[in-house]
């Protein structure tokens, strides 16, 4: 009788164990929560969002509206600087695109392959790559915002919306402009420390 149960326990401590080893195998695996922006967002919170790109950006903007409300027709200035830049910025904000998804590409390639699982269980990992995701996103939103500049000009129904878009995408062309730079000195941190690591 107390064979069957040093049996009965020591099948129940494996069980136990592989039960654990499940377990813990789960917490360590991605979830798809963890790979949308909103769950890459989580693992940098909203100080991410606050740094001196969006104070430059809300600075220059401010002086610019302030600087054309102060030298006369405010609407048809802005609107006559909306109609200008929307072509230029919107071929700038498509090449800035590709080359921001170019340097994730350099990014990746620079990650040690024996520490990636370590920084993906730590959260590191979600740490370096979303800023690349966000700063795509800025500049998809800078052209989606220079397309609506468009049709604002040659769509009389779009005409009344020409002044917040044209701010909208002074501010976000400014805003992924100094973020795309942050987003260099990234690149060149990974680049050094990669370089002390031995293979």
């Amino acid at each position: 009788m107390l064979v069957n149960y040093v049996h009965l326990l020591s099948y129940l401590k494996i069980k136990l164990i592989v039960v654990i080893n499940l377990i813990n195998k789960r917490k360590n695996k991605l979830q798809y929560n963890d790979t949308t922006y909103l769950g890459l967002f989580k693992t940098k919170g909203i100080k991410f969002y606050i740094n001196w790109s969006l104070f430059w950006a809300f600075l220059i903007t401010g002086s610019i509206g302030y600087f054309l409300w102060k030298t006369g027709d405010f609407s048809k200035q802005v609107n006559g600087i909306g109609f200008a830049i929307n072509e230029p910025l919107i071929g700038a904000s498509a090449s800035i695109f590709g080359i921001v998804i170019a340097s994730l590409t350099l990014t990746i390639t620079l990650f040690h392959q024996s520490l990636l699982p370590i920084m993906l269980e730590k959260k590191l990992l979600h740490k370096f790559l979303f800023p690349f995701w966000k700063a795509v996103s800025l500049w998809g939103i800078s052209i989606l915002l220079c397309l609506l500049l468009i049709f604002c000009e040659n769509a009389i129904i779009l005409a009344p919306f020409t002044n917040y878009f044209t701010f909208l995408e002074i501010f976000i062309f400014l805003y992924s402009t100094f973020y795309t730079v942050s987003l260099t000195g990234l690149v060149i941190q990974l680049a050094l420390q990669r370089a002390q690591m031995k293979d």
